[in-house]
């Protein structure tokens, strides 16, 4: 098929199926509310090419360039494209699902409301990219470069990120959700508002990050390395922080509700107005920290180390403290029998028969 058939085709909105067009030069052209299946453009130039509304399903762009092209509401499924060139392409408003995109450069380009689902990205180039309102879900992400790419309002999830390269990314309201992000480095990186519910984070190192107002629910942080992390109005509700260490983190107004920080380190941490309401820190160190107005409802900090901890009515009501280290006990209020006693017969509790 000639590059004039193709065009009068999808003029007249008629199907294109397998068609050859490998090694053509289609840039600077103009492509819309067009359908194209099971054909080939294997090494074709799509560069500066303006794509609208165009399917493309089961068809090869291996090698390919989209350098410079604008792609608006495009759809590519089953597509074969490893090798090619998306080099400063705007993508809006797109959708590429179970595609290979392995060993392509995105270097530069901008994904706006563009969703990525199911597609390998593997060793995938996406050095100073762009995603706004833009998603990468349950793709292949081995070895992919994200050094330098900002992404707002955008999702990665269920991706496996060990081996990922992210210097100098930055993240504002970012979507990590069940990820794998075990033993990296990710110390001073911007993560602000990020969602990293049930993200694994094993001994990763998160020093010096920006976490404020990010969700981990559900986080395993076990061992991780949160040591001058700025992170208030985090919520850390049933996640796992045991052994990681928090020293001298902003962590005030933080919620912990079901937490578990046995053995952690919170030493010179600011915690003031911090919820740990039926969280479990046995043998913890909360030494020199500020739980000012702290609430430790119910907590288990038996063996705790709150030595020139500062108190201002930290409520410990019902805390289990047996062997804790109190220096200084000013400013915390002890159980009230009477609240205990409604606690117990709290008939929201009350399990009908």
């Amino acid at each position: 098929m000639s590059i004039d058939l193709l065009l009068q085709s999808i003029d007249h909105q008629f199907p294109v199926r397998e068609a050859n067009l490998n090694g053509e030069t289609l840039s600077g052209l103009r492509l819309n509310d067009g359908i194209v299946l099971s054909s080939s453009f294997r090494a074709s130039q799509f560069t500066r090419a303006r794509l609208t509304s165009m399917t493309f399903q089961e068809c090869d762009f291996s090698g390919a360039s989209f350098a410079d092209a604008s792609v608006d509401k495009c759809t590519f499924v089953d597509c074969r494209a490893s090798g090619s060139d998306w080099r400063r392409a705007r993508l809006s408003q797109s959708a590429f699902m179970t595609s290979d995109f392995s060993h392509s450069d995105f270097g530069e380009s901008r994904l706006n409301q563009t969703t990525v689902m199911r597609c390998v990205l593997a060793h995938t180039i996406l050095r100073k990219a762009s995603l706004s309102q833009s998603a990468l879900m349950g793709c292949d992400l081995d070895n992919v470069v994200l050094d330098n790419a900002k992404l707002t309002n955008a999702a990665i999830t269920q991706a496996d990120l060990r081996t990922a390269q992210l210097k100098g990314l930055s993240c504002d309201t970012i979507h990590f959700s069940e990820c794998d992000l075990s033993e990296r480095d990710l110390s001073g990186l911007m993560l602000a508002r990020a969602n990293l519910s049930g993200a694994k984070l094993k001994g990763t190192n998160l020093s010096g990050t920006d976490l404020s107002g990010s969700v981990l629910t559900g986080a395993s942080l076990v061992g991780a390395d949160l040591s001058g992390a700025r992170a208030p109005n985090t919520l850390f509700v049933r996640a796992d922080l045991q052994a990681a260490r928090l020293r001298n983190a902003n962590l005030t107004q933080c919620i912990f509700v079901e937490a578990r920080l046995d053995g952690c380190d919170l030493s010179g941490t600011q915690l003031g107005t911090a919820v740990f309401t039926r969280a479990s820190a046995r043998g913890a160190s909360f030494a020199g920290s500020d739980l000012s107005y702290a609430l430790m409802h119910h907590a288990m900090v038996d063996g705790s180390d709150f030595s020139g901890t500062r108190f201002l009515r930290t409520d410990f009501h019902c805390a289990s403290t047996e062997c804790s280290r109190f220096v200084n006990q000013h400013g915390i209020l002890n159980t009230v029998p009477e609240r205990a006693v409604a606690e117990l017969y709290d008939p929201s509790r009350v399990i009908p028969l």
